[in-house]
């Protein structure tokens, strides 16, 4: 059998110091990393999760092998996503010849529906070498109509506004989803699960009149096919007069014109309700786009805002955020301060 020399294996290694002394940094640095990924290994090379519902934790590991003759030193562990952290763990010693370095971390499972997949990477100088895919599945088969629940309530009156439903839908069957423990955050929030539709199964949800908060969050909870979901609660009470969307959002601007989105303002007295002047505080607009706002009033009382958008139209894309102020004929009923927001999509017509 012929054996290499000494001199024989040391080539590559010189070439790459040669290289370096005469290449740019980020191409040494390249070469480098490409070195340091064919010294390692990780095992298992994916971690598979499973079937998982809302708010679990799991602690998992994996092992970091350096498969040659010689040190490697590691850098970082870094995870893609806020969900997973890292425990305690040595970057500092240098990974030796043949050696298996286990690393722990927690993963939070949040409120997805459907494929979960992250990744962890091990750094070796500023590259990432090696990325270990951490995947699992939310829920699998089952979709809801609403990912979060935005009610609104009056300390004037009870309103439809206050009511939303929450479907649970179970695809490729006929058969509704079980719903199960079925339970709220908070005693203003009143839960009740209904009769199914066909593959629907159906939870209604009301907030309950007369909160003292300006604005509200919550939650409700339980068990879907027997894994734990969570469906987050937000909203706002209002006095006499309640408006729709709660934040304005103008979605994707691409030309002049009349938005798509509109603002819809009524009295809960059933009364008519007139719109006598709008003011807008841009906070920021990154595009330069020109906003002006028209009122028109509606049968049932209630009034919309359009907004229109003024040529020329912007030729740089950007972000939208104001308030905006409407000013009512309606009595002991303060200027209501709106957000506003949007994203101008220039060149798209």
């Amino acid at each position: 059998m012929h054996h290499l020399s000494n001199h024989h294996r040391l080539w590559p290694v010189l070439l790459i110091a040669f290289l370096c002394h005469w290449l740019p940094t980020s191409l040494c640095t390249s070469l480098e990393a490409q070195s340091s990924a064919s010294s390692l290994e990780l095992s298992p090379r994916q971690l598979d999760v499973g079937i998982v519902g809302h708010g679990q934790k799991k602690t998992l590991e994996f092992q970091v092998i350096n498969v040659t003759r010689e040190p490697v030193q590691l850098t970082k562990i870094r995870p893609t996503c806020g969900c997973m952290k890292m425990k305690p763990h040595d970057v500092r010693t240098p990974l030796g010849p043949g050696e298996k370095r286990t690393f722990r971390f927690e993963l939070s499972l949040g409120r997805g529906w459907g494929s979960f997949s992250k990744k962890i990477e091990v750094h070796v100088g500023n590259q990432a070498v090696l990325r270990l895919p951490v995947i699992a599945s939310h829920h699998p088969g089952i979709r809801t109509s609403r990912r979060e629940l935005v009610l609104s309530t009056s300390t004037v009156a009870e309103i439809p506004e206050a009511t939303q439903v929450v479907e649970f839908e179970q695809i490729s069957t006929q058969q509704a989803p079980t719903i199960t423990e079925l339970t709220s955050s908070d005693s203003m929030f009143r839960v009740r699960l209904l009769e199914p539709i066909k593959n629907r199964a159906r939870v209604e949800v009301t907030a309950r009149q007369g909160s003292s908060k300006d604005r509200f969050v919550g939650q409700i909870h339980g068990l879907c096919n027997g894994l734990p979901f969570i469906v987050p609660i937000r909203g706002r009470a209002f006095g006499l007069v309640v408006y729709q969307p709660q934040a304005w959002n103008l979605n994707q601007v691409k030309q002049s014109g009349f938005s798509d989105s509109v603002l819809t303002l009524r009295r809960v007295d059933g009364k008519p309700l007139k719109v006598t002047d709008t003011q807008l505080e841009l906070i920021r607009n990154t595009s330069g786009i020109e906003l002006s706002f028209t009122s028109k009033n509606l049968a049932d009382g209630a009034v919309q805002i359009l907004a229109f958008v003024a040529e020329p139209f912007p030729s740089t894309a950007g972000g939208i955020y104001g308030k905006l102020k409407v000013t009512l004929d309606a009595e002991d009923t303060k200027p209501l301060i709106i957000d506003l927001l949007g994203v101008v999509r220039a060149g798209r017509r």
